[in-house]
């Protein structure tokens, strides 16, 4: 037999209704007027004898339109119940979201008319009796003698076998078809969010396993920021951190003269946001201690005009240094350039420093500890940073934090910290991720005013 779905159009009289356990249909109207103006996002699912399995809403909505055809998949049941179908079957490749449909509505028909206890039973009465091929019981597969024509007479109840047989007869694995329905459920229940994921799949454009593990990170980051958000009450505070929701340019304002050993921070790039860097440069210019460092990443076109805005707030270049990149590299198109490495710019105030230590000017960076969390970035350069220019017990400020790398590197080495970030997702992945560092504390500067800080949100 051969499957015809989605872009096949069936009679509405030659479907076949049956008893139905749902009864109130809800709002017709509503779902007539969706497809009007959006048009029907899932067919109806039929079997091989025209009985609707799933749709019945959809059908009266399309009655109600005038209209007497309907989009629709057409499954056999009764192969996938006894699991006789082949490899090589004559039919085309389902989409991930019309496997998805035709296995909900499977699925939802056999919770329907199932006894919801034991697998198919053979069924030994001399009508209807049709023979199966005997199977061995060697890998907890049921042994099945004999079983009824047509399956849709018995009650039958939804099993693994049974989920097994829907994937084999969708041709994937059981395994695909669960990250599938995943990828389906998330992109129904946050369109905006995950729709164009699911759209993407469909089209063929990424697999199954990379949507899958894309929207796993999606689900844990939020997670994560739904966490950090309500566990602000647990965080017990005490000196060390301070952590600021909001533009560094005002908060920074607050920050007394002298008063931080180090910046280290990584800015957006673009040439749109050139006036951060000179915003950073004055206000740095005024905070740091004398023999204290600014650190900050740049993109490579940039560095004369931000080491023009530094030297004009008083600070010195002291060195560039170079973080060659792991993993996949990002081309600059306009110049031909295959990006390997990025610079750290480092000037200093006063022009000498105060660091009792030598640093690298060469830092291979890491990928994230863990994969599963692409916005958690090493802490590798973070780290040899801050433990060459500070020494325990001394300030960084990091006014750009991001989702908190820096933080966290600061706090791992025992040194004060003050992060400052405007994104609100952002601020709360940082404020999550420093707090599994250590008890998230704060220090509140000498005259510093704590408006808007985060010690009420906190």
């Amino acid at each position: 037999m051969i499957d015809e779905h989605q872009s096949q159009e069936i009679k509405i009289s030659s479907i076949i209704i049956t008893n139905r356990t749902r009864k109130d249909l809800g709002d017709i109207t509503s779902l007539a007027e969706s497809v009007c103006s959006v048009g029907l996002m899932q067919p109806v699912v039929i079997n091989e004898k025209n009985e609707l399995i799933d749709g019945q809403r959809r059908i009266e909505a399309f009655i109600q339109l005038g209209k007497t055809v309907i989009p629709f998949y057409q499954v056999n049941l009764e192969q996938i119940f006894l699991g006789e179908f082949h490899a090589n079957s004559n039919r085309k490749d389902f989409t991930p979201s019309e496997r998805v449909a035709i296995s909900n509505a499977v699925e939802k028909y056999l919770e329907v008319h199932s006894r919801r206890s034991g697998r198919p039973r053979s069924h030994t009465t001399e009508s209807n009796k049709v023979s199966v091929n005997s199977k061995s019981s060697k890998n907890n597969v049921v042994k099945l003698t004999t079983f009824p024509s047509s399956p849709l007479s018995y009650n039958y109840r939804l099993t693994g076998r049974i989920k097994d047989n829907i994937a084999k007869y969708l041709g994937v694995s059981r395994n695909t078809l669960e990250k599938e329905k995943k990828l389906i459920e998330a992109a129904e229940r946050a369109p905006e969010q995950f729709g164009e994921l699911r759209k993407k799949v469909d089209l063929g454009k990424i697999s199954t396993d990379k949507a899958y593990n894309d929207l796993q990170k999606q689900v844990i980051r939020d997670q994560t920021v739904a966490s950090a958000r309500n566990s602000v009450s647990d965080l017990h505070l005490q000196d060390g951190i301070t952590l600021l929701h909001g533009d560094f340019r005002e908060h920074l304002l607050k920050i007394p003269d002298g008063s931080v050993d180090l910046f280290f921070t990584d800015p957006p790039y673009s040439t749109d946001y050139l006036s951060l860097y000179h915003d950073l440069a004055v206000a740095s210019g005024r905070i740091l201690k004398i023999g204290g460092s600014l650190v900050a990443y740049a993109n490579h076109c940039l560095v004369p005009e931000i080491t023009k805005n530094m030297e004009d707030s008083g600070l010195i270049r002291q060195w560039i240094i170079a973080v060659k990149l792991s993993g996949p590299f990002a081309h600059f198109h306009p110049r031909k350039v295959s990006v390997k490495w990025k610079p750290l710019l480092w000037f200093v105030k006063g022009g000498k420093t105060s660091s009792l230590d030598y640093i690298s000017d060469f830092i291979e960076s890491k990928s994230a500890e863990k994969a599963t969390f692409e916005w958690e970035q090493n802490t590798v350069e973070a780290e040899h940073v801050i433990s060459r220019l500070t020494v325990e017990g001394q300030t960084v400020c990091d006014p750009m934090m991001g989702e908190g790398t820096s933080g966290v590197a600061a706090t791992k080495l025992g040194r004060r910290f003050i992060g400052i970030e405007i994104n609100s997702e952002r601020f709360d992945i940082a404020k999550a991720r420093i707090s599994k560092t250590t008890s998230l504390s704060e220090f509140i500067p000498d005259n510093y005013d704590s408006t808007n800080t985060t010690k009420g949100d906190l």
